[in-house]
């Protein structure tokens, strides 16, 4: 597979109060597709992970004020958002972690997560150590397809800490008990889908591999090799409330678990994908799931990484020419798709006026 080389169940539902505000901190029938009204802020913080890692975690979040510098992520990469500052929580706002891809890093797709704090979101996404730009080693991928999932759940409890502190920038900002929805890139997407509850049957995915091969099949069968007992392993975090996965991998090891999904889930793909086709690796993933809701976004002429800031990075992608579609585009067809999905699980009634999109260069599928 090729990499980006430079990715308590609760189920909240906004209530709204006599001001209009709702207590998920969104405002009710807002337009996803637009701007956020918030400047956005965003840090990095380092944290021992339940695995004993460390992981380092960018946040973004709404910002109480507009002035400062503008963040340089790693020195690759310059969105909108501004260096720290203090974010505007009046009360506890909605929440997304985000996973990267291989060899990805955790502000690959700023394109998203600055849109989401702009509207008031709380983000989270770690740095997967051992498989990022900086730091990857294939001689860790057994560990990180079963690792990567507790790394979001580590970040969702960072935030939550993070919260809790009145010393921190982030202080009032997460409910614990509020949950989060969970977001990722191929295999973030993988990642994503695990947290959301496809567990991996080790016996199954040998079965799979056996018959169609797979990204990920010489990974878990070392891991296997090595806990012979464990033949299921469940990455499920019953806090994650709607799940998306952009172009997501890895078919042959969520094969098993993928009915298990019970949260609302939502997949984007380009039709020009050629790492995660839809024909070969995506439908399957589509086709196990049984979700409700679930849908699924084809976008015409996009490309793997149209899902993520490579091109902002490195214009050397192919999917940053013709015939791929311009990047800009796919990110505002899909930011505006996963806000609106969030807004819809979270329960406004306003979000389903952009669900299916009413967009020539989308096809969507749903049961």
């Amino acid at each position: 597979m090729l990499v980006l080389a430079l990715a308590l169940a609760c189920s909240p539902k906004g209530a709204v109060d006599d001001s209009g505000a709702d207590d998920t901190g969104t405002s009710p029938g807002e337009d996803p597709s637009a701007d956020g009204a918030w400047a956005v802020g965003t840090d990095a913080t380092e944290i021992t992970g339940s695995w004993d890692v460390d992981l380092l975690v960018q946040a973004w979040y709404p910002r109480a004020d507009a002035d400062g510098s503008v963040y340089m992520y790693d020195g690759f990469g310059q969105g909108t958002a501004l260096d720290g500052g203090t974010a505007a929580c009046d009360g506890p706002r909605p929440v997304v972690v985000f996973s990267h891809g291989n060899e990805g890093m955790r502000w690959q797709s700023y394109f998203l997560t600055e849109h989401l704090a702009a509207h008031g979101w709380v983000v989270g996404a770690p740095d997967h150590t051992g498989n990022t730009l900086f730091n990857a080693d294939s001689s860790r991928m057994p560990e990180l397809v079963f690792r990567r999932p507790v790394d979001v759940a580590d970040t969702f409890d960072m935030l939550v800490a993070r919260s809790a502190d009145p010393a921190d920038p982030l202080y009032g900002c997460v409910d614990p008990q509020a949950g989060y929805m969970v977001v990722g890139h191929s295999f973030g997407g993988y990642t994503a889908l695990a947290v959301a509850g496809a567990f991996v049957d080790t016996d199954d995915v040998a079965a799979i591999c056996a018959s169609e091969g797979g990204w990920l099949c010489d990974d878990v069968a070392a891991w296997a090799a090595l806990h012979p007992d464990q033949t299921i392993w469940d990455g499920h975090d019953p806090r994650a409330w709607a799940a998306v996965a952009l172009s997501p991998a890895a078919y042959e090891t969520l094969h098993a678990g993928l009915s298990a999904i019970t949260i609302p889930t939502l997949i984007q793909v380009g039709t020009l994908d050629e790492i995660t086709p839809w024909a070969s690796t995506v439908q399957p993933i589509w086709d196990g799931l049984q979700a409700q809701p679930r849908a699924a976004a084809l976008v015409d002429g996009a490309g793997h990484y149209s899902f993520s800031d490579a091109c902002e990075i490195a214009a050397t992608f192919p999917d940053c020419a013709p015939p791929y579609r311009d990047p800009a585009e796919v990110h505002d067809l899909s930011r505006t798709l996963t806000l609106a999905w969030g807004l819809q699980a979270l329960g406004d009634a306003g979000a389903g006026a952009w669900l299916p999109p009413d967009d020539a260069r989308i096809s969507w599928q749903e049961p």
